[in-house]
């Protein structure tokens, strides 16, 4: 499947993923919304998107080891 430079984020429209994918790589940036962390990787690795936003931490859980492992 062609990726047409799409962004993979983890979430919806709205989601903190989002936020920092457009501060990223602009507003203009093609989203690919994902349910789990585990689909984000798995559209890049089947080239549905070019690359992802994938959080490997957050404030309240500390590291989010399982992403660890899917990096």
């Amino acid at each position: 499947m062609e990726n047409n430079n799409k962004i993979a984020i983890q979430g919806i429209k709205g989601s903190y993923h989002h936020v920092v994918a457009e501060l990223y790589f602009g507003k203009s940036v093609k989203i690919l919304p994902c349910s789990s962390f585990d689909e984000l990787v798995n559209s890049i690795l089947d080239n549905s998107a070019s690359q992802g936003i994938m959080a490997i931490e957050n404030s309240i859980a500390g590291s989010i080891i399982p992403n660890y492992a899917l990096i």
